[in-house]
């Protein structure tokens, strides 16, 4: 096995010595993970992890058995087949990578756009739910705690946080109407989310149950819940265990753009909106 001793010797002068291939073999299953990841949501991704598992496995398991038997033309042969593949990849899964890419492109910039008014879309859609009555409603945006558990009891939606789908998520009599909207990052991710209910028997007394799984929401995370009640049409909004309550348009918008970092300097000095009962 002289050409298996060379290549333990070889791997042996190394910095790192016999743990340079693991290295090797780590950085390269990192690459392709995120390659996959990358990719995932796309027709190309199932069709990435069969070629990545199979044809992974099979030129390895071949490339070591040459290494071993000394089989050079197979080798030699794999590891140009390896070099030929990666090219492969790319020309075949040019229209998946090009949509990835586009649609990566315009998530950022869709987010840069988006950030600034972000309290402008929650503000439209909370006032116009509240003028048409009949229905209420419940927005709650992800601030640095994640609420991960409260995203999976619901329904995934994953758009573009804008007033007219919020519209549309608390019309009367539509599937998704009954729980919370879930946003993060500028992101609709869930509708129809369950929250905990409030346990403070004292602060919650007299109120319905979004108003009551608003703060218990507010008790355990960090996140802004804005509430319309179905009742009366007023809107609060919990924030550090609180309830601000009464709100009208501009000062709904202030404290969403204070709260969840919307504004630039010039717009976060505009209001300082104090945080009562």
């Amino acid at each position: 096995m002289p050409q298996f001793s060379q290549w333990i010797e070889r791997y042996a002068s190394l910095p790192l010595g016999a743990l340079s291939p693991v290295l090797e073999i780590l950085i390269f299953s990192v690459l392709v993970y995120m390659l996959i990841n990358f990719m995932y949501g796309t027709r190309g991704a199932g069709v990435l992890r069969g070629l990545a598992l199979v044809g992974g496995t099979l030129f390895l398991v071949l490339f070591l058995t040459a290494q071993w038997l000394h089989l050079g033309n197979v080798s030699w042969m794999i590891e140009n087949l390896v070099n030929i593949s990666l090219i492969g990849i790319i020309v075949i899964f040019q229209p998946e990578i090009r949509h990835v890419l586009v649609r990566l492109g315009e998530s950022v910039k869709l987010w840069n756009a988006r950030e600034i008014v972000l309290d402008k879309e929650i503000a439209d859609a909370a006032m116009w739910i509240a003028k048409k009555g009949g229905v209420g409603g419940l927005i709650v945006v992800e601030r640095d705690m994640q609420i991960n558990a409260y995203i999976e009891s619901g329904i995934t939606i994953d758009a573009v946080c804008n007033a007219p789908l919020l519209r549309t998520i608390f019309t009367k009599n539509t599937p998704l109407h009954d729980g919370a909207a879930i946003v993060r990052q500028g992101r609709i991710v869930a509708a129809n989310c369950l929250l905990p209910l409030s346990e403070n028997i004292e602060m919650t007394r007299g109120m319905g149950t979004r108003h009551r799984a608003a703060l218990g929401l507010a008790e355990e995370s960090d996140a802004v819940t804005v509430v319309i009640s179905e009742e009366t049409g007023q809107i609060s909004v919990t924030l550090n265990g609180e309830f601000i309550r009464d709100l009208d348009y501009e000062r709904l918008r202030a404290i969403l753009r204070k709260s969840v970092y919307q504004a630039d300097g010039e717009e976060g000095e505009e209001e300082q909106v104090p945080i009562t009962n």
